[in-house]
């Protein structure tokens, strides 16, 4: 049987895994099969549409059986890469390190499920959990940079996510677990202030179209309106988390890490004199950490 590890990163805002899948992290549901099967998961009866509509912020995964759901195009994509159908998969998971302590077992044996039979866009697989690992989310993200920032001695790690922005201050690559802190102020609120702003204007985007849009990017008649809208809130957005990192006794001239699909997004804005920037991970940081940790 083949034996996959495998990384993902069950964010509330997207999916990540480490071998680079992303989608949002919400589902539609039908017990009929969809007009197309482009990411139609078929498991225990129900057919899911994967990467509509994004489920509401949830601070314990383990209540519910999204995430699990959630989890299973990753793995689809995982054997589709080794040409296989049936495998033994070793997950690599991760938890805020505020909450690390009280749900890491819990995590742990959500995902534990035995054997597990599932239909991803019309292929059958079957594949065996035979082991899960939860790891330090943040802390996970910097394993694969260790080479290029293991020259400094203290790191303030950001990571800017849909619904959070996770904060670990570590000395010596050892995590000070006292400075950890969970702020509900992750990109979900930049958007929300972008869209309310054009909708009064009769502009109604997505998520993505306003990610082009601060990206500038966008393909619209009111391009130049709408940039402008989104570049505004993006510097006001900036302003208010550094505000909220300083209030929190971090002094941003030690050096900063920049992780997440939010620090993704804002690009070359976190590089400024006001924070000593060092580096800016990508969103598949963490998922990336946790294979490499699975060994």
């Amino acid at each position: 049987m083949t034996h996959i590890k495998l990384g993902i990163d069950n964010g509330n805002y997207n999916t990540k895994s480490s071998e680079r899948m992303l989608y949002a992290s919400g589902f539609t549901q039908s017990e009929k099969s969809f007009i197309t099967n482009d990411m139609q998961l078929f498991f225990e009866g129900t057919y899911y549409a994967l990467g509509g509509k994004r489920m509401s912020f949830q601070q314990n995964k383990t209540k519910e059986p999204d995430t699990f759901i959630l989890s299973l195009p990753a793995v689809a994509h995982a054997m589709r890469l080794t040409s296989v159908q049936e495998a033994d998969i070793t997950l690599g998971v991760g938890l805020p390190i505020d909450i690390y302590g009280t749900q890491k077992n819990m995590f742990r044996d959500y995902f534990l499920r035995g054997e597990v039979a599932f239909e991803y866009e019309d292929i059958s697989y079957r594949c065996r959990i035979a082991d899960c690992k939860v790891f330090a989310q943040g802390h996970a993200a910097l394993c694969k940079h260790y080479g290029s920032l293991r020259q400094y001695t203290t790191i303030t790690l950001v990571d800017i996510g849909g619904y959070t922005v996770d904060i670990l201050s570590l000395r010596d690559f050892k995590a000070d677990r006292g400075s950890c802190v969970s702020l509900r102020m992750g990109t979900i609120t930049l958007f929300n202030a972008i869209r309310g702003e054009l909708q009064q204007a009769n502009i109604i985007l997505t998520d993505e179209l306003i990610a082009d849009a601060i990206r500038g990017r966008i393909q619209h008649a009111d391009k130049e309106r709408i940039i402008s809208v989104a570049e505004r809130h993006v510097q006001h957005y900036f302003r208010e988390l550094l505000n909220a990192l300083r209030e929190r006794g971090l002094d941003l001239k030690l050096p900063t890490v920049f992780a997440g699909g939010g620090a993704e997004l804002l690009g070359d804005r976190l590089i400024t004199p006001e924070v000593a920037t060092v580096d800016v991970l990508d969103r598949f940081a963490n998922a990336e950490g946790y294979k490499m940790l699975l060994g």
